[in-house]
């Protein structure tokens, strides 16, 4: 390793005298900057003992350091001591009025401590000095990190801007903003924003990415791949958006083009875990089960946690009629991600299939309790009670879910169709009535999805009976 010969820009010759000095073998002078770089340099190589005592021995002797004094309220509140903190930055505050950083560290600990009005303010002051002192710009990636933690997206979309003209090139700071205004939900700001830059600087790859990103939260993937494309083309080794366009063309379900997406990005990066398991899921879905379980596994050798993983193999199983042992795949998939609703709805369907009453009824509570606005659930689990255990539940189910997801069509039609078969013509016409006269094609609709209650005679006597209704 090389070592500055002078200790002053050294902080391994400063540690080294620091060590000796507690060994005893020698007495050295350590000014506060001095501790500051010693303490600086043990938490980087993860010393955090050693760190303590240097602070501690530091603020023997300087007791009033600043910055000393900065890094010991981090140290209480990497340990919660949230009050001692407090105590010694208002100290601070009244001694150092303005100071930036310690306003910064204000603004940290109420946020942590979710005093976020109190955060705000002192954050938006730190900015309003900064914007007044260019020496502390230092600071500002950190003041927009802080801000979008507690939700100031708004904010931190002014100090990322005010950074980036400064740094044109900063990557994070890119990176950032476009998380910003996503958070923010501004879309439309986002996407004339990197267009501005594009106009001014086209081969900026860090644009054309967020560009392409932003298209692709607002669901325009064909806008999101063009923009992946451009970035690929300007930077063929940014792997980010060659991960990008695949999960695009995923969602286009042009599956073979996603995984030669996913292969390009393997040219200039590693392989990893996800990558291996949506490649698994692309294969699944163009039919190719064998490769599709070749990449799930071979995901699982890089990554075994990757409950997305165990699902997939599960559901390949049960796709080559392997059911038994698909159950024991998804079953691993539920431990390693218990709150996964898609997965318990997948794990419930397999149940029904296998006629494993309990487990199935049990399974579907699971989905709709983790995810109350899907409708397909509610229907599958009804029909599931309707066909399994007792159509008065299945009713009230229904019933429930309206409650839960108001006006939804669907589901009142599945209540109509409900109370037909179990005879509640009256609800049933009352509900179907009010339907219709909010969706002409209700009757149609009913018809194409329960075709089966032509088949009844009371049936028939009640679409009668509501179209001489509907005619008075």
């Amino acid at each position: 390793m090389y070592l500055d010969s002078n200790p002053e820009n050294n902080p391994v010759e400063k540690v080294a005298l620091f060590e000796a000095m507690l060994k005893g073998k020698t007495f050295t002078f350590f000014d506060a900057d001095d501790f500051e770089l010693i303490i600086e340099y043990y938490f980087n190589v993860n010393f955090k003992a050693k760190a303590v005592k240097a602070l501690e021995l530091g603020l023997e002797q300087y007791p009033n350091d600043l910055s000393l004094l900065l890094i010991k309220v981090d140290l209480l509140n990497g340990h919660q001591k949230f009050n001692k903190s407090l105590e010694i930055l208002s100290k601070l505050n009244k001694f150092y009025p303005g100071n930036i950083d310690v306003l910064f560290s204000l603004g940290k600990l109420y946020s942590i401590t979710e005093s976020f009005n109190e955060a705000v303010l002192k954050f938006k002051k730190v900015y309003e000095l900064i914007s007044l002192d260019s020496s502390q710009e230092d600071l500002l990636q950190d003041l927009a990190y802080e801000l979008m933690q507690i939700g100031e997206n708004n904010t931190a979309i002014t100090v990322l801007k005010h950074l980036l003209r400064l740094h044109p090139d900063d990557e994070t700071s890119m990176m950032e903003l476009g998380v910003a205004f996503h958070e923010a939900g501004k879309f439309k700001e986002a996407v004339a924003y990197f267009e501005s830059i594009i106009d001014n600087t086209p081969y900026n790859h860090l644009a054309w990415f967020n560009l392409a990103t932003i298209y692709n939260i607002e669901e325009d993937w064909k806008a999101a791949i063009f923009g992946y494309e451009m970035c690929l083309v300007i930077n063929e080794k940014f792997t980010a958006a060659h991960y990008g366009k695949a999960n695009s063309y995923i969602q286009t379900k042009e599956y073979q083009k996603a995984i030669e997406s996913f292969n390009e990005s393997f040219i200039y990066d590693q392989p990893h875990a996800y990558a291996y398991c949506s490649i698994g899921e692309c294969y699944e879905k163009i039919g190719d089960y064998s490769k599709s379980l070749m990449f799930y596994e071979k995901s699982l050798v890089i990554d075994d946690s990757l409950a997305e993983s165990w699902l997939g193999i599960g559901v390949v199983r049960d796709l080559n009629n392997q059911p038994e042992q698909a159950i024991k795949f998804m079953k691993k998939a539920l431990e390693l991600d218990h709150e996964n609703s898609e997965s318990w709805y997948i794990y419930a369907e397999l149940l029904t299939k296998l006629n494993r009453k309990e487990e199935a009824d049990s399974a579907f509570k699971k989905v709709i309790e983790l995810d109350p606005v899907n409708i397909d659930a509610w229907i599958d689990y009804s029909n599931f009670l309707f066909d399994n255990t007792s159509k008065l539940k299945a009713l009230n189910l229904v019933e429930k879910s309206i409650e839960i997801n108001k006006n939804n069509f669907d589901l009142k039609l599945r209540l109509v169709a409900m109370q037909i078969s179990t005879g509640l013509i009256s609800e049933a016409k009352l509900n179907l009535i009010e339907m219709q006269g909010n969706n002409p094609k209700t009757f149609n609709k009913l018809l194409d999805i329960y075709p089966e209650l032509l088949e009844n005679k009371s049936i028939n006597e009640f679409f009668a009976l509501y179209n001489d209704s509907s005619q008075k």
